[in-house]
């Protein structure tokens, strides 16, 4: 019995030293650079923010919003993710940043605020290796697993699982790393040093149909209340926006209401630009029918700006 309880301490023993030394691993081939949005919170200064999925990375113009705002812009747009990366993404930026933003834009879309297969909390591996970060772990201990956050929490092996070969790839300019996440039916540009990654496909077909409601999520509606709690705490005026796609929708959708709700609520502009005529009439404006391309992503980024500078900005 003895030997037994020897034996399986030392595989016990074994496996937290490989699991550790994974980790080391891992953390010297990215040189800690795994998620382009985070990597650039530390010593940030710029005054507005861009908060989003691949819409927020691919629909605004970084270079436009600064030239014509006078506001030096970073878009943090993340490709695959929804409000949770958000509210990570800001807890880190308020953390690490050398000046908060004095203004935000946060694009919402039905994944952020509804229960869409696919697009929960399932995404957010590609945050996992930040899992020490107390701000980033307690967003996931609000939407893991219990058993998944066991594993995020304290198992290197489970944070990195397959992203070793990316770790390998030779890494170029740092502010110009990589998109992130799922692939596109176009492959992106590189992510310019602003954060803004232009799309150079056109799409030619028709709007794409309607497609199923999904029922809203308590988790996303209460994590994205949290984004707006952060930034009002730490004076940072935010606005809501959600941008044009190429899809014939219902024009009272449950997500829509429920943040129209929450801007009414904490007296914040919602901008909603999803189903205006003159994108659904410019299909060589769009990249695919969920993202413009750079052409449209400059006529829209410039529509914006207008709607911005009318509120003050």
């Amino acid at each position: 019995m003895k030997k037994l309880l020897i034996y399986v301490f030392a595989v016990l023993l074994a496996l937290v030293i490989i699991d550790m030394a994974y980790g080391f691993f891992m953390d010297y081939l990215s040189g800690k650079r795994y998620l382009t949005a985070i990597v650039h919170t530390e010593g940030a200064n710029e005054g507005l923010a861009i908060f989003g999925s691949s819409r927020a990375n691919h629909h605004y113009d970084s270079q436009l919003l600064t030239d014509s705002l006078h506001l030096t812009t970073y878009n943090y747009g993340i490709e695959g993710q929804n409000i949770f990366a958000d509210e990570a993404v800001l807890v880190m930026l308020l953390k690490h940043a050398e000046r908060k933003p004095t203004a935000a834009l946060l694009d919402l879309s039905e994944p952020d605020i509804c229960d869409v297969p696919g697009w929960n909390a399932d995404h957010l591996n590609m945050l996992y290796p930040y899992a020490d970060e107390p701000a980033v772990d307690s967003i996931f201990s609000c939407v893991l697993d219990p058993r998944e956050l066991f594993f995020v929490r304290y198992s290197q092996l489970y944070r990195h699982n397959s992203r070793v070969v990316e770790y390998a790839k030779p890494q170029e300019k740092p502010a110009e790393a990589r998109i992130e996440g799922w692939q596109l039916s176009t492959p992106p540009t590189q992510r310019r040093a602003d954060g803004y990654s232009p799309l150079q496909g056109k799409w030619s077909g028709e709007p794409v149909a309607e497609t199923p409601a999904y029922a809203v999520s308590e988790q996303k509606v209460a994590s994205l209340e949290r984004f707006i709690q952060r930034c009002s705490q730490n004076g940072i005026s935010l606005v809501m926006i959600t941008s044009p796609n190429y899809k014939r929708l219902p024009k009272e959708q449950t997500w829509v209401k429920e943040v129209k709700r929450l801007a009414q609520e904490y007296h914040i502009p919602y901008l909603y630009f999803e189903q205006e005529e003159e994108y659904l009439n410019h299909p060589e404006w769009f990249n695919e029918p969920y993202h413009l391309n750079a052409t449209g992503a400059n006529i829209y980024t410039r529509k914006v700006i207008a709607s911005l500078k009318e509120l003050g900005y």
